[in-house]
């Protein structure tokens, strides 16, 4: 790989004469698939129950069978007339990738659309509410830790919200978008030695329950790993993500502005240590002499795998050395939004639309279209110039396609014979149009609506819970680790007074095979989810004992969730790149005048990462001026240079 360093042009795609920069690419892994880390709980979407139409029998205990209902949107419906027309960039997708790639073009002057398939924006990321006798109770379908949020920060959604001028805090009365943040500082993990509590922003705390559960040893271990990693972490702390973009500007956006701010010592002492950016985390382990099967390199083979679905030696070593800095830098706090991801998402495409951009909900996309005179000469390949929905209404854009849909899906949207023509003139293999992609596998969700009397009140309860079963078995091992999040301790929306609501899952050790070309209306279906529940019940329980009689609602998703919902094959979290031998594809596709932002583009999976490529698509497509005009307003705001703060 290029140094970090130095700026090198290499020919990206023989065929279609592309030009990109491999180092600024590089650096992108640096920054941004770091980051992605900051979003632990990112798990994909859950279940989201189908109502009974009433309540059981068993104390007041609603029982439900997957089905994603309405919520909050900001998008109303529209008829196939306003629907129709020619807009400057048209976005597939309406999850946190293409609303913030849309909110930031919109930011930039581009005239946008965005067409979702769903009735609600916000993918995998959207909340959704149940009625009960009780009283309504909202939920999370996905992410459920945030970090980096409520202040300026590198996280690349910070940087996102705070460019296209969401406020921070409880609505402001002029009418900006905003998305309030709760704060805290702890998490609780429940593992083979015992329980172990982890503070943000205090690494001493850390040290002392790593000597507890794993000895003398494993606290020397954290703090040889504190020290192997700080060269790292202030290596790919040092250009703040907004700045990146994908072509030759990012040597004035992002070049000369911050690599002379880059400690050469630290980039010096990252690669004689044998560890890369782009490389896989137990180097850095290794690095730091960190032996398999200790306490320390158990709890971040566990905290890689949260992250990427991938254990250490698969996943990004900048994703978990960034986590490392910012989980612990002085004053660190993990983040909610009050109203759950659903928050985010509505004030990202309210951001769009107060700018004249229009985000449509119901609007499954079944084609891209594509001229032939358009294409790059002599090629042989056709032009992306807009897409077709289901209803037949035509979405045309005049300077780029944007899909924020997973990459077997976005492959899939291609007619057939571009298709072919592309297989044949240029290598789709590995790119962001691979129908082959590897897939990480699925999830297995419980949502619950509980009793809240005689349980610690308030955050004394704990925002975030985490069970791992046993070392014996590797940590992607299946039920071997559960999530759990109640999110009700910090937002008072999420639950009548008196009662909270949980979601557990097991985060990508679900095949999809187990369930696929099941009815799901079959007493099989019903059976086999009563029995891959159990784990997650069983994980529960060590947290909450008497749960089941709390509980007044509950509602298990399956892969058949996923895959229904968020048309994900297989259900999937995303593709299972691993570190170091296979990477994300970037942002251009091999298609011209197709890009792609979201979980299938570099850098990766993870709310912050999809923030970070949209931002890599939006910065690319502007030109560098309105660029560089962006970042100058957000210096002058005091929202870019979030070092100088602390």
């Amino acid at each position: 790989r290029p140094s970090l360093l130095t700026f090198e042009m290499v020919l990206r795609d023989e065929d279609s004469r592309h030009m990109e920069m491999k180092s600024i690419r590089h650096l992108v892994g640096v920054v941004l698939a770091a980051i992605a880390a900051l979003s632990l709980a990112a798990a994909g979407a859950a279940a989201k129950p189908r109502t009974t139409g009433g309540i059981a029998a068993r104390n007041t205990h609603a029982r439900s069978s997957p089905r994603w209902s309405s919520g909050p949107s900001s998008a109303s419906a529209s008829t196939v007339e306003d629907r129709s027309g020619t807009h400057d960039v048209v976005v597939v997708g309406a999850g946190i990738g293409g609303l913030s790639c849309a909110a930031l073009l919109a930011r930039y002057g581009f005239s946008v659309v965005v067409a979702e398939a769903h009735d609600v924006v916000g993918g995998a990321a959207h909340s959704w509410s149940r009625r009960t006798r009780e009283g309504t109770f909202t939920f999370d379908s996905g992410p459920s830790l945030f970090s980096g949020c409520s202040a300026p920060s590198a996280n690349p959604l910070r940087q996102v919200l705070d460019a296209v001028g969401v406020h921070s805090g409880p609505p402001a009365g002029d009418n900006r978008p905003s998305v309030e943040w709760r704060t805290y500082d702890e998490w609780k993990m429940y593992l083979p030695e015992g329980e172990l509590t982890v503070r943000s922003g205090d690494p001493q705390s850390l040290e002392a329950e790593l000597a507890r559960l794993g000895g003398e040893s494993a606290r020397q271990d954290w703090v040889r790993l504190l020290k192997a990693n700080g060269p790292l972490s202030s290596l790919i702390a040092g250009v703040p993500p907004i700045a990146l973009r994908a072509d030759v500007g990012a040597a004035l956006s992002a070049g000369i502005p911050y690599f002379p701010k880059i400690d050469p010592l630290s980039a010096a002492q990252t690669f004689l240590r044998g560890t890369s950016p782009s490389g896989p985390f137990s180097a850095v382990l290794h690095a730091a002499d960190v032996r398999p099967g200790s306490l320390v390199y158990r709890f971040f083979d566990f905290l890689a795998f949260a992250l990427s679905g991938l254990p250490a030696s698969e996943t990004s070593a900048a994703a978990v050395s960034f986590m490392l800095r910012e989980l612990f830098s002085p004053g660190a706090v993990m983040d909610f939004p009050v109203g759950g991801g659903q928050a985010v998402a509505n004030a990202l495409a309210e951001s769009a639309r107060v700018r004249g951009g229009k985000v449509f909900t119901r609007a499954r996309v079944s084609e891209f279209l594509m001229d032939d005179k358009q294409g790059p000469t002599g090629t042989g390949l056709s032009r992306c110039v807009g897409v077709r929905l289901e209803d037949g209404v035509e979405l045309r854009a005049r300077v780029a396609v944007v899909s924020n849909a997973p990459v077997w899906n976005t492959a899939s949207l291609l007619p057939e014979g571009t298709r072919r023509r592309l297989e044949q003139r240029v290598k789709v293999e590995g790119s962001n149009l691979d129908s082959a992609a590897p897939k990480t596998p699925s999830f297995m969700h419980l949502h619950l609506a509980f009793r809240a009397e005689g349980l610690p009140e308030g955050a004394a309860l704990g925002m975030h819970h985490i069970i791992v079963d046993t070392w014996a078995k590797p940590i992607t091992a299946e039920d071997n680790a559960v999530f759990i999040s109640i999110p009700s301790v910090l937002d008072p929306e999420a639950a009548p007074e008196g009662f909270h609501t949980l979601h557990a899952y097991l985060p990508a050790t679900e095949p999809f095979e187990r369930w696929e070309g099941l009815d799901r209306k079959s007493d099989e279906y019903a059976t086999l989810k009563a029995e891959r529940s159990k784990a997650l019940w069983a994980a529960v329980e060590r947290v909450i004992p008497d749960i089941r009689e709390r509980v007044v609602y509950e509602a298990v998703g399956t892969p058949l969730t996923h895959e229904r919902f968020l048309n994900v094959q297989g259900g999937s979290y995303g593709p299972g790149h691993a570190a170091g031998r296979e990477s994300f594809p970037g942002p251009q596709s091999p298609l011209p005048g197709l890009w792609c932002c979201g979980a299938s583009t570099f850098p990766g999976i993870g709310v912050p990462a999809v923030a970070g490529s949209a931002m890599s698509v939006a910065n690319t497509l502007a030109p560098l001026d309105k660029h560089l005009a962006l970042l100058k307003d957000m210096r002058a705001q005091g929202t870019l240079d979030y070092d100088a703060q602390q």
